[in-house]
């Protein structure tokens, strides 16, 4: 019996790995990022340390059946336990699935600080700033997460809130700033059917219209998207194919009812291309458009409207696309859970000329200076330690001052980009008086 008992146990766990070499490959499900072929060397020929580790990461992602097996493991802890199988994924309630980073936003376990959305803000401002100085209009607006929207699916066990939310409060700096914006939750949030997916992180066709309509109607023009007839169609969730790979089921969605009057004038190959160009014949000009996820469903919306489009996912924006692109609108969207990328991620643009300031000598800083991709432009990056909230940060660049874009890396971070100079001095606001500080 033993014996049987160890040859089966035997076969059993070699099954998968025998798998591999009589079975298609393993792909990746939801948002999996499979591991890749392991190597013996590195780049530069030396020998790779951690070969055996990549191995097992190969060998893990792909070994036959790891789909079937993830399933039914789900499935049992989901149906026993009323837990998800995976950190990713909250099971929520009524078959409802939300995406697990949305919870620092739902609990508010990491609000912005005053400083940050100052500096948010005056990012944003900035982009705006270049767009109009180009001829461009400018708008920016955020995708609610699906648990702002929809509190009353979430488990028990996690507390909503009461504090007033990041974008409740970066629009109060937008405002203050004079950044231009449209807030989708109030649109979305009166909408008395589903505008999101349920076992999607993303909304559906329907809220998206929603979103185009208000949109346009931010831009001066009139969104009647959302008034046309829609049907039911079928969509895989993102969250379903993260929770069940191999058992994902397609829940009933609306969809626009007729054909798109846009066309790609670029090679496409799905809503996640990097890059999406359209012409279409729609009274809107033209648009450049940064655009997350959220973007899958929106851009054909948005494509109709506008006589041509660019929809870019770089991140961080690369702002030279608007006058390679020939828009004369900037649309920047973005989901609430990545806010913080508007301090992480600075954008690339060449910096205003701002008027010199007097200010007081403050000792010397670190300024790293590199080549940009940008023509004839460095990139000037560091932080300072301390700042008034609510203080820009110049350069001076041989006596011509510039404004940095308050994001990057480590606290009280800028970026800029600008001519290469032989002198360099930081200019910031504390405690209401300007200091000056030495680049060393």
């Amino acid at each position: 019996f033993y014996r049987l008992f160890t040859a089966v146990f035997l076969l059993l766990c070699l099954m998968p790995l025998a798998g591999m070499l009589f079975l298609d490959a393993q792909e990746a499900a939801g948002n999996q990022v499979l591991a890749a072929a392991p190597s013996l060397t590195e780049r530069d020929g030396s020998w790779n340390e951690a070969f055996l580790s990549d191995v097992s990461d190969f060998v893990s992602d792909r070994f036959a059946f790891r789909q079937e097996l993830l399933t039914l493991r789900a499935r049992l802890t989901a149906s026993v336990f009323g837990e998800s199988a995976t950190e990713q994924v909250i099971l929520g309630r009524e078959g409802w699935l939300f995406y697990a980073d949305t919870l620092p936003d739902y609990e508010g376990t990491a609000p912005l600080s005053e400083r940050q959305l100052f500096a948010a803000a005056r990012t944003l401002a900035l982009v705006q700033e270049y767009a109009e100085t180009r001829g461009a209009a400018f708008l920016f607006t955020v995708a609610p997460n699906k648990n702002t929207l929809y509190p009353a699916y979430m488990p028990s066990r996690y507390e909503k809130t009461t504090q007033p939310s990041n974008w409740t409060r970066l629009m109060a700096q937008l405002d203050a700033q004079g950044v231009a914006y449209v807030d989708l939750l109030p649109v979305l949030a009166a909408c008395d059917v589903p505008v999101y997916y349920r076992t999607d992180s993303h909304w559906n066709d329907y809220g998206a219209a929603l979103a185009s309509d208000a949109i346009l109607e931010a831009l001066g023009g009139a969104g009647t998207l959302a008034q046309e007839p829609f049907t039911a169609s079928t969509h895989l969730g993102d969250l379903c194919e993260m929770l069940y790979p191999a058992g994902a089921a397609a829940e009933t969605c609306p969809v626009l009812a007729r054909e798109r009057t846009f066309y790609h004038v670029s090679a496409f190959r799905s809503p996640e291309d990097m890059t999406i160009r359209t012409e279409s014949s729609g009274d809107f000009g033209s648009l450049l458009m940064f655009r997350d996820s959220f973007g899958n469903n929106l851009y054909a919306h948005l494509a109709e409207a506008f006589s041509a489009c660019c929809f870019s996912r770089a991140m961080p924006l690369n702002l030279t696309m608007l006058a390679e692109e020939g828009a004369d609108t900037l649309l920047f969207e973005l989901v609430e859970r990545n806010l913080s990328w508007l301090i992480s991620k600075p954008p690339v643009m060449e910096a205003p000329i701002r008027e010199a300031v007097a200010a007081e000598a403050a000792g010397e800083a670190a300024v790293e200076v590199t080549q940009s991709a940008l023509e004839n432009l460095c990139c000037y990056e560091g932080s300072i330690a301390a700042l008034d909230v609510d203080s820009p940060i110049y350069l001076s660049l041989d006596g011509v001052f510039y404004e940095a874009t308050p994001a990057g890396a480590g606290e009280n971070p800028f970026t800029l980009y600008a001519p290469p100079a032989n002198t360099v001095e930081l200019f910031y606001r504390l405690d209401g008086i300007w200091h000056s500080i030495t680049a060393a």
